[in-house]
This record gives C-alpha cells, sequence and structure tokens, in this order.
C-alpha cells in the first residue's frame, strides 16, 4: 500500500506539473500480447460489421470503442486497475465513472495521416484541482515517434483552451510538443484538459494502446453502461459498478407515491445482485 501511495503520488506531482505522467511495467508482455490478440479478433470482426462506423482508419488510427461491452472477460479488468483507481480518488476526491474504454491502433496511410490536436474533456480548466477528466492509456506494444506515439503539449492542462474549437489554432499547436514514448506494458496517465494528439505511424511497427477515459460521477459518460444487461452486470465488482455509474443514476419520481429519494449517490454494495431483477427500463 505505502509503494501504491507513493506510485500514485508521483503519477500526480507529474500530471499536476507537466499534463501527463508515465508509469512503466503496470502489465507484462504475456498480459499485453494475450491483449493483443483480443484486439486482432475484434478488429477483424469489426471489418465484417455491417453496422460498423470506421471513424478513422483512413487517417491512420484504427478506433474500436466500448471494450468492456464487447468483450468483458477479456477487458473488465483494466478499468479498476489499483494505481488508476489510486490516482482518481486523490485528484477527484469524490467517485468517479467510466467515460470510455477503446482500443487504439495507428497505422501507416502516408500522406493521408491527419490527427486533430484536441482535448477530452468537455470543458477546459486552468486548474488541476478542479480539473473534470482523466485518461489512463495502456501501451500494449512500445509507444516511439516512428509507430504514432502519442503527442502532447506540456502544461497546456493550465492553458483553460479547447483546442481543437480555438480559433487561434494553427498558431496554438505551433508551441512546445513532445512525443510521450514509452515501453511496453505502461500507462501513460495525462488529464483531460491537456493538448494532444495521436502521433503519425511512419514505419509500419504495430501500436496498440488502450484508453480508459473516466469523469466525475455528475457527467454524462459516452456510452450508457447501466444498460449493460444482467450477463454483464453479474461480472462486475463494486467498484466496476460504481463506474459503470449505477450507484448514480438518477432518482425516479413516484407518481403514485408523490415520492423520490433526495439524492442521487450511493454506495455501490447496498445495490442489488438482481439488480435486472427489479429494475425495469
Amino acid at each position: 500500500m505505502k509503494n501504491l501511495n507513493n506510485l500514485s503520488n508521483k503519477v500526480i506531482n507529474e500530471i499536476y506539473r507537466d499534463g501527463y505522467s508515465i508509469v512503466k511495467n503496470v502489465l507484462n508482455k504475456k498480459k499485453c500480447n494475450d491483449i493483443i490478440k483480443h484486439l486482432d479478433k475484434l478488429e477483424d470482426k469489426e471489418a465484417n460489421n455491417k453496422y460498423h462506423t470506421d471513424e478513422r482508419s483512413k487517417f491512420g488510427q484504427v478506433v474500436i470503442r466500448d471494450l468492456v461491452l464487447r468483450s468483458p472477460k477479456h477487458f473488465l479488468k483494466l478499468i479498476d486497475n489499483n494505481l488508476i483507481i489510486k490516482v482518481l480518488n486523490k485528484v477527484f476526491k469524490e467517485p468517479s465513472i467510466l467515460d470510455n474504454c477503446m482500443a487504439s491502433k495507428t497505422t501507416n496511410v502516408n500522406k493521408n495521416y491527419f490527427g486533430l490536436v484536441h482535448i477530452d474533456s468537455h470543458l477546459p480548466s486552468y486548474s488541476n484541482e478542479n480539473t473534470s477528466d482523466i485518461v489512463a492509456c495502456y501501451c500494449l506494444d512500445d509507444f516511439t515517434k516512428e509507430n504514432g506515439a502519442t503527442k502532447v503539449w506540456p502544461k497546456s492542462h493550465l492553458s483553460g483552451i479547447r483546442i481543437q474549437n480555438s480559433k487561434n489554432y494553427s498558431n496554438l499547436i505551433k508551441k512546445k510538443n513532445k512525443y510521450v514514448e514509452a515501453k511496453k506494458g505502461s500507462i501513460i496517465f495525462f488529464l483531460g484538459q491537456t493538448w494532444h494528439q495521436i502521433g503519425k505511424n511512419i514505419n509500419n511497427q504495430r501500436r496498440w494502446g488502450i484508453l480508459c477515459h473516466y469523469k466525475r460521477w455528475w457527467i454524462k459518460p459516452s456510452t450508457e453502461w447501466t444498460k449493460c444487461g444482467p450477463s454483464i452486470y453479474k461480472l462486475l465488482n463494486n467498484k466496476q459498478k460504481e463506474l459503470f455509474g449505477f450507484n448514480s443514476i438518477s432518482p425516479e419520481f413516484n407518481l403514485k407515491k408523490q415520492y423520490k429519494n433526495l439524492k442521487t449517490l450511493r454506495k455501490s454494495s447496498k445495490l442489488s445482485k438482481n439488480y435486472f431483477k427489479v429494475i425495469q427500463y
């Protein structure tokens, strides 16, 4: 526990100072390779799915969202990693929820590459204490400048600028930036308001990563995790239920009794094991 405290404090000091932090050796190589096998299968499956929306492959990025719904047994354990939860608790000082858990792979598309410099937060912030989003990126391969390592703008998290919507975008992105090169098995933490951009793959080397994006509990996530259904719900531990938002569903007004609970937050340990049998949507 002491080592976890020290490591989480180191991460927080660095993300507060620079907007990002790298932690090595979170996953071993075997675990990384096992996850990559599942991602490769999902990528093939998506290619044959007529309903799939190809977001960015022609620009150099393969994206697979909602991993914990597509294959919960393979990806659920990534979202409540002890170090990640420790960092979230210390920064937010209140419960957090999962915004998304998605895979990202860079590909070499030569001159067709395009990556918008952006922030993941809906709202930029001038202060660390008021950050609303934290992202943890698992590096399943080595992240290098040549294979598309994430590019960040150090200290941009304190700019208060949502760069992708700035009228001065072209000039602002000329400021000092850096490729976040990290070894296989590392986690890259960054605040949601840190300017970043997916790198350009120029050497055709594989670069898979998984992005776990977290928000304060009262912000709406990009996926309605509470509609996951009973089979996935049964797989969730209490922390995962909290990250899915089961302990922060807006209270319903009972028309018959003319009554509702006044508080939204509740303890995840109090949630029914038969939630989907007693709650109707």
